[in-house]
């Protein structure tokens, strides 16, 4: 299952309209999401940087009409099992969807949005202890 390479620039084209996030299927962004901190390597569709949940969604929507392309969620890449890589389109949740929401020093909780690398939240947190 996925896109045949002939149907990537429509899939390319579908995905630009849909979101304000950065679409690139370049052979650049290609090869630099085929591999994380794995032996594996996948060589995807082409990447999505989403600009927020909205953008997420309206990615999942159109890849679901191109002949339902998968979709990998995709942080910082340091898996060594192989989850930030695949064949369709990758989403880099890193470049614009990395922030803190909230951090409660007294709850010790903080709400993050899912691109955030732990560092910039240990960082964030070592202040308040």
């Amino acid at each position: 299952m996925g896109t045949h390479e002939e149907d990537l620039p429509g899939l390319a084209s579908a995905l630009r309209a849909a979101v304000r996030g950065d679409v690139d299927f370049s052979a650049t962004a290609r090869a630099l999401a085929t591999m994380d901190a794995s032996n594996y390597r996948r060589v995807p569709a082409g990447t999505v940087a989403p600009r927020d949940a909205d953008d997420v969604a309206a990615v999942l929507e159109v890849c679901r009409a191109h002949g339902t392309t998968p979709v990998v969620a995709r942080g910082a890449g340091t898996s060594i099992g192989g989850q930030a890589t695949g064949t369709g389109v990758v989403l880099d949740l890193t470049r614009h969807m990395g922030g803190i929401v909230s951090l409660d020093p007294e709850a010790r909780t903080a709400v993050v949005r899912p691109g955030l690398v732990l560092d910039r939240l240990r960082d964030a947190a070592r202040p308040t202890g």
